[in-house]
Parts: structure tokens; C-alpha cells; sequence
């Protein structure tokens, strides 16, 4: 893997304000994977930590580790080596080690070099949470277990990397751990179905006392600073946070407000304040004495996943998981919000000219990219639900989006501003696509919908309404027909009477994505469940080739263990070369992160050969496509980047 030298934070810290925009600029060339010669945004976030000095802030994404200076809030290294998206970190009390925990790997980083220390390999299938003793010299991590109820929670030595003790939770998951103040006591909270806080000696790996919480599952847990209080916080019914004496086992307060289940909850370094954040979109500050409310934070426009003080109690920071606020934390004042991460990418598209690339995302928000600077030119907000899918006009004068909000959006793909909504769907919208002539618009509506609409761009009036289940439409480049796929049928549709030409059958499992060839004579297909591409004869309907289960591992398999669902496909625009994005899937087990197997596939699309994979996202690839020239291909994934992707060694094996 090519990677830009990461020098080390004490060097970096230093260096001037002055050059400090030159980082930011560079930060798209950051730990890319080979082949790749840009990335668009920092991946989705999932955690975030204060040093215990307050100087960095730790954010856990689905790339790797983000390490920020606080006072410029600019990066300072990425720290990559876990191929799946990170869970949880975790720094030690001096501020020297940080530990990450990733699918069944943890790995304990030198803070100060940015290099890598020790990788643990878990008998836990899912590390969900992970925390360093106030001396750094031991590592609690709980998660989830699909082979039986134990292990679900160890301790391990951080020096040796020895297993010190398996804690018997009798549980198939725990979702969150927290040492004690002095380390003598370790918290974990249950998973689903599980409504049960534990209390264990470190030193023993003795169960000390059993809190039981009406809750489903316990996402967060954590000691207030002198040792006598801990909170928890999780999905319960009326989603409020529970204040215990860790003494007496006694329920103290339940801090109730929140209409979303909580996912973290956490004191101030004095302990005079906890802080809690929802998936309702706010944080909430408490008074841990009295369980009174003080103040509640609503400029989060979607859920909020972490919340941290610094350690000076000055800064408090939160997290969504395409958004980082620093707020002033005794006033509760927003100073910053920095928006360079992503939530997972659903839909990618090259503009005509090539020179800009839009994306969706599932923060009902679409952007859009210079793809020579990496600069974002504009963010597209309106949509109140995830977008699903971004499609150019021919023209490159307007963007069309589709979203679950059960609209359609018309965008100025110069300004940004919105210039239509079509509502005339009654369900989740699913894919758009223009007429080459750019006149006709298609939408397709998924579930409680299920209809393909066909709309006058122009006027913005419905021309006619086509019954139909589809996940994706295409236009044939002649713009006489529009396949659409869903279900486990292919559509053809002549669009000038709205008649169905043809059915196209062979998948057995759900159809997920359709893209004619450049000369029409062709239709590709991908099968988000059974992992097959296909290629089709429009003309007969027949298939030409079928890629049953190799999108992904270029070898047969069987459907025992892991498959390889196919996302999205495109052709390049000669038409020698489909490419195809997927993900590796356990189907025993149901982990979508069991292995890292996500990877872009290039095709010989007349014999079906494969010609390369390009590894380097680290969850599933939902969307691919060419640029206009052929050179570049740009890929989206949950773990919330966009790809650029060099093509032109594609016959090299």
C-alpha cells in the first residue's frame, strides 16, 4: 500500500500555522490504498477521545484513526492498519498509547510516532468497546460473540500481550467497558436483550455486584471521577440515562428528556457535569448530584454518536457520524464545526465534462467535488431522509437526487440551489437516471411506492407512471428504452408507450443494480444477496455471462460461509471493461465486517475475465462509476469515503 510518511506528532505539532493549510490540502492523499490517487472525505466517524493532556482529539472513522491538534483543529497523522472501520479508542492516562479496536483486532498505537506497538487478535468475533487502565498496563475490551455466551469480555496485558482473564458476563454481547478511577474495578455493560450492568474486580475477575437497568441494550458506561458513581446509557424504551452508587448497587437518579436511544454518556473531568448524546440529534448536560437538566444542544442535524471533555473542562466535543462540534463547555456556545467526514456514501456520479463528482450520502446530504483539488465545492442540503441516489443531467446544468424522504430533488449543479421537488411518490425513492437527451427524468420508488416514474424535466410534470419494484433504472443510450431491476427480475420498458417490452429472469436473489453498455446492445446486472453480475442480450434477453459468486474473491464459492453481494455496476465508456462493487458478508455468522474482503472488480466484459481488484475500502462499495474519459474510476462506500481510482493499468494482473 502506498502511503504518504507519517512524521511524528511531536514534529508535527510544531510546525506553523503557516503551513498548517497545506496538511489540510494533502489530507485527501493520506493512507491511500494503492491505485487510488484521491480520496473525498475522512470516513464516517464512529468515536472520539481528548488526550488526556487535551493537545489531540482521537477520531475513530471507517479508514482509520484521525489524530487532531485542538487549538488549530487541523490533522496531524492517520493512523491505518485495521482493514475494517474502527469501533472504539481509547487513550491510557499519560497520553502515550491509544488503543483501537476494530472487528477482532485491537491495536495499541505510540501516540507520540504514530507508529504501531502490538496487534491483539481477540477470541471476540465484534470488539464493540475498548479501554486502557489508568496505569496502561492492562486492556479491557467486551463485543459480541456468535459462537457461544462466553467470550464476550478480556483482559489482556498490554506489555506481554498475555490473556490475563476471561470475565464470564453469561452474555452473547457487551457493548460498553470503563475501568474505575484507581483501575481496581472494571464496568461493562450488556448487549441486546441483555438490560444488565456488571461491576467486576480486576484483580480477581471476581463479579463484585449486578445492576439491572430497564434497557435493552447498555451502549455506554462510565465512573465519575471519584470512583462512587458510574452512569449508563442505552436503548431503553423511554431512553434515559441511569445514575448508580457503585457501593451499594443503589439507583441514584434516571435522568429522563431524550426521545432517541443514548449513545454515550460521560462526566467532566471535575465530575460536576454529565453529558449525554441521542439519537434524537441533541446532547443533553446534567447535574450528577441532583439528576436536574441544565442545558440542551440541537445543532447536530443528525444523530449524535460520542460525546468528550477535555480534560481542562474547557472544550467539549461531540460527534455525528459525518460531523465534529467543539463547543465552549460552560457556556454550551458552538466555536466550531468541522464537516470534512462523511456518513456512509450511497451513490456516486461523474458530471459531463469530468471535472466534478457528486455523492449521496445517508445524512440526507449530497456534495459536490472538484475532482482535480479535492476542494468541496458545494453541500446540498434539503432531503430529510438518506440519499439513495445522484444523477448529472447531460447537460451538466442540473443534479437530480433521489432520497427515502419520498421526493426527488432538482439541484443547480453550479450553485447548488434547489430548484424542484417532485413528490408524487408515496415510498422511498431508490435511483434516478436522465434521458440522454437529458429531457426525460426516471425515478424509481422502492418500498410502499413501487412504481417507476418518468418525469418532464423542464416543466417538472409526471408524463407517466410505470407499475414496478425496482432498486435501479438505466436509460439504453438511445433513450428509447429503461431497464429496471428489483426484486429478482430485470425489466425492459419502451419508454415512449410505458409498455414492457421484456423480463428478464436468471437472479435469484434481489437485482440491486443495471447499466447498459455504450453500444446498448448489452445490460449489466449485479445481486446485492447471491453475489452474481450478469450479462445480458437485450436483445434476446439471454445471459451472456454470469460471474456466480467471484465478484469479490476472483474464485468460485461456496455458498457456505462468506459471500459477496454486488452493489452497484458501470462500463467503461468503450465498453471493454464493467466494473463492478460489493462486499464480503459472513453468511453463518451475519457480520458484515468478519473479513475484510470489500474490493472494486475490473472485467474483460466480452469474455468475462478478470482483469484486477482494487482492495482498499474497508466496508461495503455501493456505488461505482467511470468518469466520462475512461481513465478514472470513483467509487462510494459506507465507510464514508469516495475513491478516485487510476484505471489505465487495468490489464495488469
Amino acid at each position: 500500500m502506498k502511503t504518504k510518511r507519517i512524521f511524528t506528532l511531536t514534529l508535527l505539532l510544531t510546525i506553523t500555522t503557516a503551513l498548517l493549510p497545506a496538511i489540510t490540502q494533502a489530507n485527501g492523499q493520506w493512507g491511500l490504498p494503492e491505485g487510488a490517487k484521491l480520496r473525498f472525505g475522512n470516513g464516517r466517524i464512529t468515536d472520539i477521545e481528548f488526550s488526556p493532556d487535551g493537545k489531540l482529539l482521537a477520531v475513530a472513522t471507517g479508514i482509520g484513526i484521525w489524530l487532531y491538534d485542538v487549538p488549530t483543529f487541523r490533522e496531524v497523522a492517520l493512523l491505518t492498519g485495521h482493514t475494517n472501520p474502527i469501533i472504539s479508542v481509547d487513550f491510557s492516562a499519560d497520553g502515550q498509547t491509544l488503543a483501537s479496536a476494530s472487528d477482532d483486532t485491537i491495536r495499541i498505537w505510540d501516540v507520540a510516532t504514530g507508529t504501531l506497538r502490538k496487534t491483539f487478535t481477540s477470541q471476540i468475533e465484534i470488539v464493540m468497546s475498548v479501554c486502557l487502565s489508568p496505569d496502561g498496563q492492562t486492556l479491557a475490551y467486551g463485543g459480541t460473540s456468535f459462537e457461544g455466551v462466553d467470550p464476550t469480555l478480556q483482559l489482556w496485558d498490554v506489555t506481554t500481550g498475555q490473556l490475563l482473564k476471561t470475565l464470564s458476563a453469561n452474555t452473547y454481547e457487551v457493548m460498553s467497558v470503563c475501568f474505575s478511577p484507581d483501575g481496581k474495578t472494571l464496568a461493562s455493560g450488556g448487549g441486546h436483550n441483555d438490560n444488565v450492568i456488571r461491576i467486576w474486580d480486576v484483580n480477581t475477575g471476581t463479579l463484585l455486584k449486578t445492576l439491572a437497568g430497564d434497557t435493552d441494550k447498555v451502549n455506554s458506561v462510565q465512573f465519575n471521577p471519584n470512583g462512587k458513581t458510574l452512569a449508563s446509557a442505552g436503548d431503553r424504551e423511554d431512553y434515559t440515562i441511569h445514575l448508580w452508587d457503585v457501593n451499594t448497587g443503589e439507583q441514584l437518579h434516571i435522568l429522563t428528556g431524550h426521545t432517541g436511544p443514548v449513545a454515550s454518556a460521560r462526566f467532566s473531568v471535575d465530575g460536576q457535569t454529565l453529558a449525554s448524546a441521542s439519537e434524537d440529534g441533541t446532547i443533553r448536560f446534567w447535574n450528577p448530584t441532583t439528576g436536574g437538566l441544565q442545558q440542551t444542544l440541537t445543532e447536530h442535524t443528525s444523530g449524535v454518536l460520542s460525546v468528550c471533555f477535555s480534560p481542562d473542562r474547557k472544550i467539549f466535543a461531540s460527534a455525528s457520524n459525518d460531523t465534529i462540534c467543539l463547543w465552549h463547555a460552560a457556556t454550551g456556545t458552538l466555536q466550531q464545526t468541522f464537516t470534512e467526514h462523511i456518513d456512509k456514501v450511497n451513490s456516486v456520479c461523474f458530471s459531463p465534462d469530468g471535472k466534478t463528482l457528486a455523492s449521496a450520502d445517508d445524512n440526507k446530504t449530497v456534495r459536490l467535488w472538484d475532482i482535480t483539488t479535492g476542494e468541496r465545492l458545494h453541500t446540498l442540503i434539503g432531503h430529510t431522509g438518506e440519499v439513495n441516489s445522484v444523477q448529472f443531467n447531460p447537460n451538466g446544468k442540473t443534479l437530480a437526487s433521489a432520497s427515502n424522504d419520498k421526493t426527488v430533488r432538482l439541484w443547480d449543479a453550479t450553485t447548488g440551489a434547489l430548484l424542484k421537488t417532485l413528490t408524487e411518490h408515496t415510498g422511498e425513492v431508490t435511483s434516478v437516471q436522465f434521458n440522454p437527451n437529458g429531457k426525460t427524468l426516471a425515478s424509481a420508488g422502492s418500498w410502499e411506492d413501487y412504481t417507476i416514474r418518468l418525469w418532464d424535466v423542464n416543466t417538472s410534470t409526471l408524463l407517466k407512471t410505470l407499475p414496478d419494484y425496482a432498486s435501479s433504472v438505466h436509460f439504453s443510450p438511445d433513450g428509447k428504452t429503461l431497464a429496471s431491476g428489483g426484486g429478482d427480475t430485470i425489466r425492459i420498458w419502451d419508454i415512449n408507450t410505458g409498455t414492457l417490452r421484456k423480463t428478464l429472469t436468471g437472479h435469484s436473489e434481489s437485482v440491486s443494480s443495471v447499466c447498459f453498455s455504450p453500444d446498448g446492445r448489452t445490460l449489466a446486472s449485479g445481486e446485492s444477496w447471491a453475489e452474481t453480475s450478469r450479462l445480458w442480450d437485450v436483445n434476446t434477453g439471454k445471459t451472456l455471462i454470469g460471474y456466480p459468486y467471484i465478484t469479490h474473491g476472483g474464485t468460485l464459492e461456496s455458498r457456505d460461509g462468506p459471500y459477496y453481494p454486488v452493489l452497484s455496476v458501470d462500463f467503461s465508456p468503450d465498453g471493454h471493461t464493467l466494473a463492478s462493487g460489493g462486499g464480503q458478508y459472513d453468511r453463518d455468522n451475519w457480520d458484515p465486517w468478519d473479513k475484510s474482503n470489500h474490493r472494486i472488480c475490473l472485467w474483460e466484459a466480452n469474455t468475462g475475465t478478470l482483469l484486477k481488484t482494487l482492495p482498499g475500502h474497508t466496508d461495503f462499495i455501493t456505488s461505482v462509476q467511470f468518469s466520462p474519459d475512461g481513465r478514472t474510476l470513483a467509487s462510494g462506500s459506507y465507510d464514508g469515503t469516495v475513491l478516485l481510482w487510476d484505471i489505465r493499468y487495468r490489464n495488469e494482473n
